[in-house]
């Protein structure tokens, strides 16, 4: 014991700080799980634990160059505190701490470095969601946009539309008896002119492409 903190208490604290820091938040239990079976299937045997060390370095992850290294380090730290585990069975607590000491460095640097990792995944796991409710809005918007392309062509002007705004202006009444009618989500009746002139006009691909198509000759771009 060091200090007030026992042998099996040091190892059960590093064993949480692995599972909160990287193997749940990163690789899920299963992998943590089947790591500490193949580890504790050779602690006792250190041709079978050579083999296993063999077989981290030969294997082909496709998990990435971060999370490689940061699974390798996992593994040489559980690994030590399997051993300190074992060391600890054996009454040999000088060996028990001393394994627990290399396991315990590596442990802080994979809790360090695991955290840029995480905020990663979340970051990119945000980019998927916001990249799927953007469709899901692009979906929903379809009828509307298609009462605007419908919309451009039966009110233009003789010699086309002359201005965004101008179309905005025109079509702005229809469409909101549309959406009042129709209630799409996520599109009020109250922005649609707005909506219409700074945004669907002049980018969006479906209603531009009618715009242009329904503009007078000099503001066709």
């Amino acid at each position: 014991m060091i200090g007030n903190t026992s042998v099996v208490a040091a190892i059960d604290r590093n064993y949480g700080i692995l599972d909160d820091h990287f193997f749940k938040p990163i690789l899920g239990d299963e992998e943590q799980i089947k790591l500490l079976k193949d580890i504790r299937a050779v602690t006792n045997d250190p041709a079978l634990q050579a083999d296993l060390e063999t077989r981290w370095r030969l294997e082909d992850s496709q998990k990435g160059k971060k999370i490689n290294t940061l699974l390798r380090d996992a593994r040489y730290a559980c690994l030590y505190l399997e051993l300190a585990k074992a060391a600890e069975t054996h009454n040999d607590r000088d060996r028990a701490w001393a394994f627990i000491c290399y396991a315990s460095v590596m442990v802080g640097e994979i809790s360090e470095k695991s955290a840029a990792v995480i905020n990663k995944m979340n970051k990119d796991a945000r980019s998927i969601q916001n990249s799927k409710n953007a469709k899901a809005r692009e979906k929903n918007y379809l009828p509307a946009k298609g009462e605007v392309v419908r919309l451009l062509e039966q009110l233009k002007p003789v010699g086309g539309w002359t201005s965004f705004r101008g179309a905005a202006i025109a079509l702005e009444e229809d469409m909101m008896e549309f959406i009042l009618k129709t209630r799409p989500s996520n599109l009020t009746a109250s922005n649609i002119r707005n909506l219409l002139e700074t945004k669907w006009l002049p980018r969006d691909e479906l209603v531009n492409s009618a715009w242009t198509k329904t503009a007078a000759v000099k503001n066709r771009e």
